[in-house]
């Protein structure tokens, strides 16, 4: 954890680099700025210290965005670093011809990439195709939220959270035009009849709490379940609001299965569950797990903070080693390589087109 820490202050000091219309820095103000941000000499030690500054520098130099100036000497620690760096300005696309930005004007509004030469770069590009190629048969598509369409379009369904988000504004783009809804979080939960409660699908996200109400509600079934309740578990607080149950059915009769990301997050929840609520019949709802495996898609965690409990992995192995024993290795390869796969690609739309 402490490389990602001294990454994201990295990060920072680069920010202020661009934000003065600089390129070059030397690397002993920026190992200064990191022992200021981490709160002294004495936290930066504890936290990693040189070696694990060397690293994080290391890191950005491999994934290109810094670069050392190999005419400006070594700072003469060991290991040691080149004394002066440069930012590395992502490349202009050559491909961002007149041609090219005409092509897409049938469907999109490319004048302020017409007039600004700045966005030209190869992720705006692969941004824009992917939404041109969404519209042209946006006819046929159903709505989605707003993180289930962008985890199909930029593969992150926290795309909205970014500063990429700007593509949307820069082709003025609305909600309505990629069909998708931003939900809100008022619902806890859908029952179908409140005297008969017996199949319960709990949910971490909410936006799959809404295509699963929504699928159900219109007469669909989640993998040959037809839930009398669907709860929208809002990540951790279902652990502790789960005994609300009892309020509104009758828990000893309840058939209940979790459905969540498949990273350590998703799994700790719902090991905590089946341990604090050992009275209830809880299991997994396998098939919309064995559906995510089978996208074969997945993408990092990232910087954000999850609890890595073995205990938990092995308790997950065990729980598929039941059911689909041919998932644990890549369970285990997931968890070891810090990937993660997000619940919201089974969509409405998938849930429709498994009774096709």
């Amino acid at each position: 954890m402490s490389m990602d820490k001294f990454l994201n202050i990295l990060n920072k000091f680069l920010y202020t680099i661009e934000s003065n219309n600089r390129s070059r820095f030397d690397i002993n103000d920026a190992e200064k700025f990191v022992i200021e941000k981490t709160g002294g000499y004495n936290a930066y030690v504890k936290t990693g210290g040189y070696y694990c500054f060397f690293d994080t520098v290391k890191m950005l130099e491999n994934q290109s965005i810094i670069a050392p100036i190999q005419s400006s000497g070594f700072n003469g620690l060991n290991p040691a670093l080149s004394i002066r760096w440069r930012l590395i300005k992502e490349a202009q696309n050559d491909e961002w011809d007149m041609a090219f930005m005409m092509q897409l004007s049938d469907i999109l509004d490319m004048s302020g990439y017409i007039r600004n030469k700045k966005w030209h770069t190869q992720k705006e590009k692969n941004y824009i195709i992917s939404i041109y190629d969404f519209l042209k048969n946006s006819n046929n598509r159903e709505l989605a939220s707003c993180e289930e369409r962008c985890l199909e379009l930029f593969g992150n369904e926290k795309f909205l959270f970014t500063e990429d988000k700007k593509v949307l504004s820069r082709l003025n783009l609305s909600y309505e035009q990629l069909k998708m809804k931003k939900y809100g979080q008022m619902f806890t939960y859908w029952i179908r009849k409140r005297d008969v409660t017996n199949s319960v699908i709990i949910l971490e996200n909410h936006s799959t709490f809404f295509s699963m109400k929504r699928w159900v509600e219109d007469g669909g079934a989640i993998f040959g379940i037809s839930p009398d309740l669907i709860i929208f578990g809002d990540g951790k607080h279902i652990i502790k609001s789960l005994s609300f149950l009892d309020e509104i059915a009758d828990s000893n009769r309840c058939m209940i299965t979790y459905f969540g990301d498949i990273d350590p997050e998703g799994w700790q929840i719902y090991y905590t569950l089946k341990r604090n609520y050992p009275e209830y019949n809880i299991n997994l709802l396998f098939p919309a797990y064995k559906f995510l495996m089978d996208t074969g898609k997945s993408f990092p965690i990232g910087e954000k903070k999850q609890n890595m409990n073995p205990g938990v992995l092995d308790f997950m192995l065990k729980e598929f080693d039941a059911i689909y024993p041919q998932y644990n290795d890549k369970i285990q390869k997931l968890w070891n390589e810090k990937y993660r796969i997000p619940q919201e690609f089974l969509t409405y739309e998938e849930l429709k087109d498994m009774v096709r």
